[in-house]
């Protein structure tokens, strides 16, 4: 990435401090994600999209999500502290991973872990904006690489790597409802150029039903000797 970004503005700070203190009392939530990927290598490009959606009970510590890609739908579940990624065919089945203990269990989910980007980043004040009829205020953030890294979710973003010394620019956005304080739509922006190659790529979620009656259910096949080193196949 090129030069420093500037400070941060004092109104965006305060902006996602108070968004940060009204999520933490969150107790379930829902959430749709959608990403669009384009690559060229100068001669050829492709376009893959992937969308999905999930819920989130923080009570219980579960969570689900549903993601589509290329013709394949892949279910992944967290209970607990051990994360569950349904593994695409021929091979079928689930790779098991641990939850970090090392923070908060709400930030391995894809609310938190936005507001997680917004405070280890330089943050802006973007003034109000109008999302599906409604009055909002924006936020817009310039996250490092390595903020990215740490904190992007590969089981809601279709597997996607980034590798740390070919993040040339990204940019993050965060809409407010400024009477609740809770986040209504995140948007990450991310441009990548390795070895002549570049990519785009842009992750959108919406967040509703705050507090609503969240019932994640996990299907017992979910346990079922996962499989410990990731799916068979995967990069």
């Amino acid at each position: 990435m090129g030069d420093s970004p500037p400070p941060s503005d004092e109104r965006a700070v305060a902006a996602v401090e108070e968004a940060n203190s009204t999520v933490a009392a969150v107790e379930a939530y829902r959430f749709e994600m959608d990403m669009h990927v384009t690559a060229s290598d100068g001669e050829q490009s492709r376009t893959v999209r992937v969308d999905g959606e999930g819920a989130v009970n923080v009570s219980t510590r579960r969570m689900q999500a549903t993601t589509r890609t290329r013709g394949q739908t892949v279910k992944s579940y967290i209970d607990g502290y051990r994360a569950y990624q349904g593994c695409q065919d021929p091979w079928g089945g689930y790779a098991v991973e641990n939850v970090s203990r090392s923070e908060p269990w709400a930030t391995a989910t894809p609310l938190h872990r936005q507001l997680l980007l917004f405070e280890r980043s330089n943050v802006y004040w973007q003034g109000n904006e109008t999302r599906d009829g409604n009055r909002t205020v924006l936020a817009t953030a310039s996250p490092s690489a390595e903020t990215i890294e740490s904190l992007i979710d590969r089981r809601q973003a279709g597997g996607m790597d980034l590798n740390r010394g070919s993040l040339e620019n990204a940019t993050a956005r965060l809409w407010l409802d400024p009477e609740t304080n809770r986040p209504v739509q995140s948007e990450l922006d991310i441009e990548i150029s390795q070895r002549g190659a570049t990519a785009t790529a842009t992750i959108t979620v919406q967040y509703t039903d705050y507090d609503e009656p969240t019932s994640v259910s996990i299907p017992q096949g979910v346990y079922k000797d996962p499989y410990e080193l990731g799916c068979p196949g995967a990069s």
